[in-house]
């Protein structure tokens, strides 16, 4: 990071970050100002199949990067042009355990932006500061903002919604990714571009052509009414968007979600989150906990999670045993398997895909 720092403060510099979406976000960015001849140098927290090494891309033009709010250093980061899509309290053990000291972290970041900064106006945490010497634009559902999203629906597949700034009306964008939190992402990605001067045309094909960075609603599998869905999603925000988004785009299907905790500090924390949101699915199975290296904590236990669910009438299942959780699985009909977390749960979603795929052809 300490690195990424310093690149981001020797050149003109976007940095994208946030709670949720800031990897979607910065690869819409990215690929927009490839479209508009930029040639920017992109450094990306995920996979997307517009960079040439996947996650990185070389250019002699403007930086755009993905910084990461997890660890305190993003403080420190200064670019020209920043956006913050959103605050909510995760990763908080790296601030010992204080959302006040994350957002004075992203607080810090906004500060040190040296000529643009583009906050979601609608979130109940970011509309409160106070940048009075920066310039500053906020995008969002709220007519109060100054780059606004309406009219946002389904149709053949694809996501379609009307962008205004202020009450003049730029134009509709098509996306083929469902959900609120996607068009947000786009809408703050909009709002860059045009105020860096790229045209809407460029913006509006970009989108229309946009595919996900790896792990964000990726189809796996689509075929005879069954789904397997694969998505990065791991906080109880993004795991609650990413249920709604599956409803809106399946709108009839029986909506049974893989879920597997992602580290043990976040469900201590959470875990009551999860359960709320959990709840939007038919059906939640719940598969063994990725620690990502921390050590388990007394009392915190994810077969919790399946009791709680259960009692309020939402079955849930615990699997300890990846061949057992594919095995029932392989028996769904009529559903779409919406595997959600951050760890070696997507192993199962495309072994699953693969086992499907091979009883087809056979």
């Amino acid at each position: 990071m300490q690195l990424l720092n310093s690149i981001l403060q020797e050149h003109t510099s976007i940095g994208i970050t946030g709670t949720d979406g800031k990897t979607t976000t910065t690869a819409m960015v990215s690929q927009i100002f490839k479209n508009a001849g930029k040639d920017p140098t992109v450094f990306l927290g995920g996979i997307h199949d517009s960079l040439e090494d996947g996650n990185f891309r070389f250019g002699n033009g403007i930086v755009i990067a993905e910084v990461d709010e997890s660890d305190g250093f993003i403080e420190k980061t200064e670019t020209n042009f920043s956006i913050i899509n959103n605050l909510r309290p995760d990763h908080l053990e790296h601030y010992n355990n204080e959302f006040e000291k994350l957002e004075s972290s992203l607080y810090k970041f906004a500060k040190n932006t040296k000529e643009l900064v583009i906050l979601n106006g609608d979130d109940v945490h970011l509309n409160k500061w106070h940048l009075n010497e920066k310039k500053v634009l906020y995008f969002g559902q709220s007519e109060k903002a100054d780059y606004i999203i309406k009219n946002r629906h389904q149709y053949n597949g694809y996501q379609v919604f009307e962008i205004y700034h202020k009450n003049t009306y730029i134009g509709d964008i098509t996306l083929n990714l469902p959900g609120l939190h996607y068009a947000y992402d786009a809408l703050a990605s909009t709002a860059l571009s045009l105020e860096l001067g790229i045209e809407f045309s460029t913006i509006k094909e970009t989108f229309h052509r946009y595919n996900s960075v790896g792990r964000r609603f990726n189809i796996l599998y689509d075929k005879d009414n069954l789904s397997i869905i694969d998505d990065y999603a791991h906080t109880p925000d993004e795991i609650l968007e990413t249920i709604k988004a599956t409803k809106e785009y399946f709108p009839k299907r029986k909506i049974i979600t893989i879920f597997q905790p992602h580290r043990y500090t976040r469900l201590y924390f959470h875990i009551n989150d999860f359960i709320d949101v959990l709840k939007y699915s038919d059906e939640v199975l719940v598969y063994r906990i990725y620690s990502a290296f921390e050590e388990p904590i007394n009392g915190v236990d994810e077969k919790k999670v399946v009791e709680a669910l259960n009692s309020q009438a939402t079955f849930s299942k615990y699997y300890n045993s990846e061949d057992e959780i594919i095995s029932d699985l392989l028996q769904e009909k009529n559903a779409v398997l919406l595997f959600v977390g951050a760890g070696d749960i997507t192993d199962i979603a495309k072994k699953l895909s693969k086992n499907k795929k091979n009883l087809d052809i056979s």
